[in-house]
């Protein structure tokens, strides 16, 4: 019921727009990330990753934040990298969402990096008892080395999941790691967000405008598909497909599951009814 009320939202919403002429100042589609990609290239900058932008005179570096779906990483790095782009993918060690040592989840990540692409760490400063700098370099050096090992290879940028008001006042910098909300790239860059699903600022006019040289842009490959759609649909399917993938994740691990229960009878079934 849920899924049918906010897709009839939508296409009232889109038509609306239509209508009216109100856009939004980036849909959320793969479409209009693409197009975003190509005018990068249009007005000339040259797209690099937190160690190679000095030379450039234009230069951006691409950060995704994969917090929820590492499936979703994936359809955007294959995007990029059919316009031979190679960008940065954060992946968090702390979340109930995937696992980087799941032969599934490793292998999206090993088909990321096999795109040209490079893996960093996600940091959830949260998980962990963090009083000072030295305790942050020492959690985020102990993630670092574990992912490094799962991946094969060495992991020399992080950035933070959801930064506290310490991490972003201070410019807070590692011995062997690069960070990423360090002052160099918050500051000496133009910083632009798609986080919780909203652009603070209209990042198409920004580019089209060339006023900066420099640009630091974070997108979440979960909020992007493939026809505009509100957050709140984006959630409901997420949740409705996690129903399945835990049935399937199930099933290997459970023999002859199908005789209790069937992927085709899953969808609609009220558990808390039976």
């Amino acid at each position: 019921m849920y899924k049918e009320k906010f897709s009839l939202i939508d296409s009232i919403t889109n038509i609306k727009n239509i209508i009216t002429g109100e856009e939004r100042i980036m849909e959320f589609t793969i479409s209009a990330y693409t197009d975003m990609l190509d005018l990068l290239k249009e007005h000339n900058y040259y797209i690099c990753d937190y160690t190679n932008y000095e030379d450039p005179k234009k230069s951006v570096i691409l950060r995704h934040d994969i917090d929820f779906n590492l499936q979703s990483g994936v359809e955007i790095a294959k995007i990029e990298y059919s316009k031979n782009i190679k960008s940065t993918y954060f992946v968090l060690l702390s979340t109930n969402f995937y696992n980087i040592f799941s032969k599934e989840s490793n292998d999206m990540l090993k088909l990321i990096i096999g795109m040209g692409h490079k893996i960093g760490l996600h940091f959830d400063e949260k998980k962990y008892k963090i009083e000072n700098s030295n305790d942050l370099e020492y959690y985020v050096s102990f993630e670092s080395e574990i992912l490094g090992k799962a991946i094969g290879k060495e992991i020399r940028t992080v950035s933070m999941h959801r930064p506290s008001k310490w991490i972003l006042e201070n410019d807070i910098r590692f011995e062997n790691v690069i960070n990423s909300y360090s002052k160099e790239f918050l500051h000496q860059f133009k910083y632009l967000s798609d986080s919780r699903m909203h652009w603070r600022e209209d990042t198409i006019e920004i580019i089209k405008s060339e006023q900066y040289d420099k640009l630091h842009i974070l997108t979440h490959p979960f909020w992007y598909s493939n026809k505009s759609e509100r957050i709140e649909t984006k959630l409901f399917d997420f949740i409705d497909a996690s129903r399945l993938n835990t049935f399937k994740n199930l099933k290997d691990n459970f023999r002859d599951l199908e005789e209790y229960i069937d992927e085709d009878t899953l969808n609609g079934v009220d558990f808390n009814a039976r």
